[in-house]
C-alpha cells in the first residue's frame, strides 16, 4: 500500500451499476455518506474533445438528493469534469480536482501531447472545510542510489517516518478509468474513514448508456499575417488589451499565459482582487483576442488554478479547439492536510492543431544552465530517480537511461526555491517549465506571445531557444526589469543565474527572516523543543519552553518564521533517506473559490 491514512476506520465498499434513472436517485436520496460517481471512460482517442450528454445535470442532479452532510466524488475524463463544474449548484462546495496517473498514456497523432490522466473531483454538501483523516504518501526510492528520490537534507527531522502528506496529482497510482480501480477506492475508503461516515458507495453510471456529444465549434477567422517589423522582439510596458488589438489577426505562432489570479497578490501597477464576474468577463477579452492573433493550427496556453481553469475552458472551446490539460505537479505553500499542488496548464489550438513541433523533430530537446542538470525540454526524468549531484553525475557515467516519455502529466519541474534564483515579483515561473512549453509548441524563429510577462521569464526562454517574441506588462517597473535582462541574453549572460538580491515581493504568507548569522543551528534547536515535548508529554507552548530549554528564547523568536516551525520536529516522527533493512519504511503507528457567474456578452545533451 503506498499511502497511509492516521486514525482511519476505513470506509466499507459498496458497488452498484443502476440501470435506470430512477434506480440511480433511489440509491442516493438522504444519503449522508461518501459517494464516488464513475463516469464512463473515452473508449475512442477520436472522442477525447467530446463530452456524454447531460452529465454535468445528472451529477448535480444527484448531489441535490444527497444529505447534507454527504461528501460526493466524482471520477471522470478531463471534458466530463468541465461539465459537472459547470453544473455545479451553490449547494454544493467544490473542495479539489484530484489528478490521478493512467496507465498507459492515449493519443499518439502528434496534434496533442499524450495524456496520462484523468479527474477525480471531491465536492461536499457541507460548506466548511474538507473532513478527512491525515494521509500520508510513502517515500519512493531512487533505484540508482537508493535513496529518497527527495534530497530532504538537513530538515530529515521535521518529516514523518511514514511518507509525505496526500496531494492533489496521484501520480504514484497507476490505473486506467475503465478499468479496475480498486486502488482509488481502497484510498478514499482511508482518507474518508471518519465519522459520520460508514460506508463508501460506489456508483458505476455505465449502463445508463450516457452518449458523446460533438465539442462545440465557434467561428475562427483562419487568416494569416505578418507581424510588423516594430513589434518583433519586444518587451511593452501597456494594458494587454489595448496593444493586442494592435497585433494583426493571424500572425503568431504560440501564446502562452500566466494572469494574475484574483486572490489578492500584491502586484506593482495592477490590482489582483477584481470582483469575480468583472474578472471574468475580463479574462474572457484577452483570451478572444489572443486567440484572435494566433495563426491556424497554432496553440494558446494558459496556466491558472483546476478551478479557474475550468471557466476559461468553457470560454475557449467557443473559439478554439481543445488539445490537453497539462497537469503541473508543482506542491505550493501547505494550507490544508491535501497540499495543493495541481496547477493547470491549459492549451486549446485554432482550429485543427498542426503537428507539434517538439513532437515531430522539429523543435529539439535541450538542456539549460539555469535548470537542474537532469532537466531536458522533451526527455523528461523518469519517476523516481533523484537529483542528487552524485547519482546523476554515476547514472552519467553509467549510461543509465532515467528518461520517460513526454506526456501531459509533469513532475520533474519545481518552483523556485531558492531567492538566488528570484527577482523582485512574486508569481515568478521557473524558466524550464517555459523552455518546456516553448520547445513543443514553436520551432526556432517563430513568434511567442505573453500578454503578462511580468519580469519577462517567457520572453527570456524565447528568445535564450531563438524565438521571435512579444512581451506585454502594464507594470512599468517589470518592464524595465525584462529589457535589463534581455540585455544580458544579448550579452551571453544568463538571466536565470543565481544572484543575490533584495527582494521585497513575495508570493506566500510565509514572512521572509532577514539575513543573519545562526548561533545555534535551527535543527539544534527544533529537536531542542522535541526533548521537551518528550518530557511534557505535549508540544510545549512558548511560555512553557522558556522554563525548559537550555536556549534564550531570543533564538526561537529570531530564526524562525513561526511557531509551527519552531515546533515542526516535535510533531512528527522524523525520517531516514535510506530504507530500513532494504525495504520501504513504514509508520509505528480560504474563501471558497466561486466558479461559473458566465459573462454576459544524449538524454543530457545541450543545444
Amino acid at each position: 500500500m503506498t499511502h497511509f491514512s492516521e486514525q482511519s476506520q476505513p470506509l466499507s465498499i459498496h458497488e452498484i451499476a443502476p440501470a435506470t434513472h430512477e434506480e440511480l436517485f433511489q440509491a442516493v436520496d438522504g444519503l449522508n455518506e461518501v459517494i464516488a460517481v464513475r463516469l464512463p471512460a473515452i473508449t475512442s482517442t477520436n472522442d477525447y474533445k467530446c463530452s456524454l450528454q447531460g452529465c454535468g445535470e445528472l451529477i448535480a442532479e444527484i448531489a441535490r438528493r444527497l444529505g447534507s452532510q454527504a461528501t460526493l466524488v466524482v471520477l471522470g475524463e478531463i471534458v466530463d469534469l468541465v461539465r459537472v463544474l459547470e453544473n455545479l449548484e451553490p449547494s454544493t462546495r467544490y473542495q479539489h480536482w484530484v489528478a490521478i496517473r493512467r496507465t498507459v498514456a492515449v493519443g499518439n497523432d502528434n496534434r496533442r501531447i499524450p495524456n496520462e490522466h484523468f479527474g477525480l473531483l471531491i465536492l461536499t454538501r457541507y460548506s466548511q472545510s474538507l473532513r478527512h483523516t491525515k494521509t500520508r504518501i510513502a517515500y519512493t526510492y531512487c533505484p540508482t542510489c537508493d535513496k529518497t528520490t527527495k534530497d530532504y537534507g538537513g530538515k530529515k527531522h521535521t518529516y514523518h517516518e511514514g511518507g509525505t502528506l496526500l496531494s492533489d496529482v496521484w501520480r504514484d497510482i497507476r490505473v486506467d478509468l475503465a478499468d479496475d480501480l480498486e486502488p482509488v477506492f481502497t484510498r478514499l475508503a482511508d482518507l474518508f474513514g471518519l465519522e459520520p461516515y460508514k460506508q463508501l458507495l460506489v456508483i458505476d453510471l455505465a449502463r445508463l448508456y450516457l452518449l458523446r456529444i460533438p465539442a462545440p465549434l465557434g467561428f475562427v477567422e483562419f487568416d494569416e499575417n505578418s507581424l510588423p517589423q516594430e513589434l518583433i522582439n519586444t518587451v511593452i510596458n501597456a494594458d494587454c488589451l489595448e496593444t493586442l488589438r494592435q497585433i494583426p489577426t493571424g500572425s503568431v505562432d504560440f501564446a502562452f499565459t500566466d494572469p494574475p489570479y484574483n486572490l489578492g497578490k500584491s502586484y506593482s501597477g495592477y490590482s489582483d482582487d477584481l470582483k469575480i464576474k468583472d474578472y471574468f468577463d475580463w479574462c474572457d477579452k484577452w483570451i478572444t483576442e489572443l486567440g484572435r492573433v494566433l495563426k491556424p493550427g497554432r496553440t494558446l496556453a494558459l496556466l491558472n488554478i483546476p478551478l479557474w481553469a475550468v471557466r476559461h475552458f468553457l470560454h475557449m472551446e467557443s473559439i478554439l479547439s481543445f488539445q490537453n490539460w497539462i497537469v503541473w505537479d508543482a506542491l505550493a505553500y501547505p494550507v490544508r492536510l491535501i497540499m495543493p499542488a495541481h496547477y493547470t496548464i491549459l492549451c486549446f489550438s485554432k482550429g485543427e492543431s498542426r503537428l507539434l513541433p517538439g513532437l515531430v523533430g522539429e523543435s529539439e530537446a535541450s538542456r539549460h544552465q539555469s535548470a537542474p542538470r537532469t532537466f531536458n525540454t522533451l526527455r523528461p526524468l523518469a519517476d523516481n530517480y533523484c537529483l542528487r549531484a552524485d547519482c546523476v553525475g554515476s547514472r552519467i557515467a553509467l549510461r543509465v537511461d532515467d528518461r520517460a516519455p513526454l506526456t501531459d502529466l509533469w513532475g520533474d519541474i519545481h518552483r523556485l526555491k531558492h531567492n538566488s534564483r528570484r527577482v523582485d515579483h512574486p508569481t515568478q515561473l521557473p524558466p524550464h517549465l517555459m523552455y518546456r512549453l516553448i520547445s513543443i509548441f514553436s520551432k526556432p524563429g517563430e513568434v511567442v506571445i505573453d500578454c503578462f510577462n511580468g519580469s519577462g521569464t517567457t520572453t527570456l526562454t524565447a528568445h535564450q531557444l531563438h524565438r521571435r517574441y512579444i512581451g506585454i506588462d502594464s507594470s512599468e517597473k517589470y518592464c524595465e526589469m525584462a529589457l535589463e535582462r534581455h540585455l544580458e541574453v544579448r550579452n551571453g549572460i544568463d538571466p536565470f543565474r543565481k544572484v543575490e538580491r533584495v527582494l521585497s515581493s513575495k508570493n506566500s504568507p510565509v514572512p521572509r527572516l532577514k539575513k543573519q548569522v545562526y548561533k545555534v543551528p535551527k535543527k539544534t534547536l527544533q529537536l531542542e523543543v522535541k526533548r521537551i515535548a518528550a518530557l511534557l508529554g505535549h508540544v510545549p507552548s512558548r511560555d512553557e519552553l522558556i522554563g525548559h530549554t537550555t536556549y534564550p528564547i531570543e533564538y526561537y523568536d529570531q530564526y524562525f518564521v513561526s511557531w509551527g516551525e519552531v515546533t515542526a520536529a516535535a510533531r512528527t516522527t522524523g525520517m531516514s533517506e535510506r530504507r530500513s533493512n532494504g525495504e520501504t519504511e513504514t509508520p509505528a503507528t480560504v474563501t471558497q473559490l466561486r466558479l461559473l457567474e458566465k459573462p454576459e456578452t544524449d538524454q543530457y545533451s545541450t543545444k
